[in-house]
């Protein structure tokens, strides 16, 4: 019996992630969700208190890898890289797997998280957004984290990855558009990081 339970729940968190995905989290409707897990309303509120728990549930492990990502990645910060040894590893990746940290940014549900209006959840991306800038602005030896060039940084790293996310479905698709997009990025900061 207690299988059974676990396939309804993760059906409701199934039906919720594409609900929440094609609608965006407030649009979702309850309904919607449970006619798609096939099963009722009520039974929804007998795995999930309200929308936010399923919510909850979704973002966890993504807000965890990203977390250790941020984590691990700003650690380095104590190593001051010259602009060619950037360069250098640019050129030598091919294959994420190598890069098993950068595989947490290619998570569907991240998409959920970017979209996000309401909840507490939206504090918690604005934190990790914020990590992310200062974290260019060092790259860039900027002092100022909030300069509209960060900002523009910012956007369009988000929006790399919401197009790899978007538009490439299988998963090796997406790692090699989301290392060509990167190197994008990343050659560019190093070229322009260069004149500064």
């Amino acid at each position: 019996m207690q299988t059974k339970k676990e396939n309804i729940r993760e059906d409701i968190l199934r039906a919720a992630q594409k609900e929440f995905l094609l609608h965006g989290y407030e649009a979702a409707s309850m309904r919607v969700i449970a006619k798609k897990a096939n099963t009722t309303l009520g039974n929804i509120y007998h795995y999930f208190p309200n929308k936010e728990a399923i919510l909850s549930d979704i973002l966890k492990e993504p807000l965890e890898k990203l977390s250790k990502l941020v984590e691990g990645h700003l650690a380095l910060e104590v190593n001051v890289y010259t602009m060619e040894e950037m360069l250098d590893a640019l050129r030598g990746m091919d294959d994420l797997s190598n890069y098993e940290e950068f595989q947490y940014v290619l998570d569907e549900r991240l998409l959920i998280l970017f979209d996000l209006r309401t909840t507490r959840y939206v504090e918690e991306r604005e934190h990790f957004i914020k990590k992310f800038k200062c974290h260019m602005a060092w790259h860039l030896g900027l002092e100022d984290s909030d300069s509209p060039y960060i900002d523009i940084l910012t956007s369009t790293f988000i929006s790399c990855i919401r197009h790899v996310l978007l538009e490439h479905k299988d998963s090796e698709d997406a790692q090699k558009e989301f290392i060509k997009v990167f190197k994008m990025l990343c050659t560019g900061l190093a070229v322009n990081g260069e004149k500064l």
